[in-house]
């Protein structure tokens, strides 16, 4: 199957709410929903990552391709009282993802959301799915080893990485977890192209102040002469100035880091 078309439905089917590409199958989802949401069996499944959220790789016979599922965790209460009133964090990555490619940035394409809540709106699962990238590597493999061999990689991909926010933050996007694990790396080799992913926390804003763009910055972890080739490639007329500015921004944030852990580990609280 051919999928070119970018623009998505809603519609509820059986009590879930679908938000699918408009040229995806009925076929297809009931597919995935009579075996992978409702036996858990679908064939040619890898689960890639099982923490926090669970990711799926599927080799998708329907589609002929590989595709990729994020399935939420929904056990904290926290996350359960707010997203009965909030846009789900499956809707959030999906609006982010089209605002992104919208902008000319690269995201692993959305293909749909597939949720279903419960009598009181509560989420009883909550699925965002989209093609599969099979990347080079991610940033962070390298990025939290300053003295890794291959470590001029990271260097190199700092004007693109610097160009790229740029353009986000001047479509008054905030990843709001911009990190080096966030960034995937393709055709390193030949013709970069970085991927951005996780964006369950991205907003957008009629105008970004120079406060959002500061706080989106500062969880970008790489060497001195890294981030200055990254802001005078974000800001080059102005480059020093968030040079410092996000620098100081880290500092506190690493410091509100140490101190909510010391309060965990007070109270015996273990990381979500």
């Amino acid at each position: 199957m051919n999928l070119k078309n970018t623009s998505f439905i809603s519609y509820q089917k059986d009590g879930i709410n679908i938000v699918i590409r408009s040229d995806i199958s009925e076929r297809w989802l009931d597919n995935f929903i009579n075996q992978f949401i409702n036996m858990n069996s679908l064939d040619q499944a890898e689960v890639l990552y099982d923490k926090r959220n669970t990711i799926t790789k599927i080799d998708d016979q329907i589609l002929g391709k590989e595709i990729a599922v994020k399935e939420f965790h929904l056990e904290k209460t926290y996350d359960q009282l707010r997203f009965r009133l909030l846009p789900s964090k499956a809707e959030r990555s999906l609006k982010i993802a089209r605002a992104l490619k919208e902008a000319g940035l690269k995201t692993p394409g959305p293909l749909a959301v597939i949720e279903k809540r419960g009598k009181t709106n509560e989420l009883i699962f909550s699925y965002y799915l989209t093609d599969y990238v099979d990347y080079d590597f991610n940033m962070l493999d390298i990025a939290k080893d300053f003295e890794h061999p291959e470590r001029y990689k990271i260097k190199e991909l700092m004007p693109q990485l610097g160009k790229e926010v740029k353009r986000m933050h001047q479509a008054n996007i905030v990843h709001n977890d911009l990190h080096a694990g966030n960034i995937l790396v393709k055709n390193f080799e030949t013709k970069p192209k970085l991927y951005y992913i996780d964006l369950n926390r991205g907003r957008i804003k009629d105008e970004l102040a120079e406060k959002d763009k500061i706080n989106d910055l500062k969880r970008l972890k790489f060497t001195d002469q890294e981030k200055k080739i990254f802001f005078k490639n974000y800001a080059p007329g102005n480059w020093k100035y968030y040079y410092q500015k996000v620098s100081e921004a880290r500092q506190k944030r690493r410091k509100f880091v140490e101190t909510k852990n010391k309060i965990r580990e007070f109270f015996g609280i273990q990381k979500g």
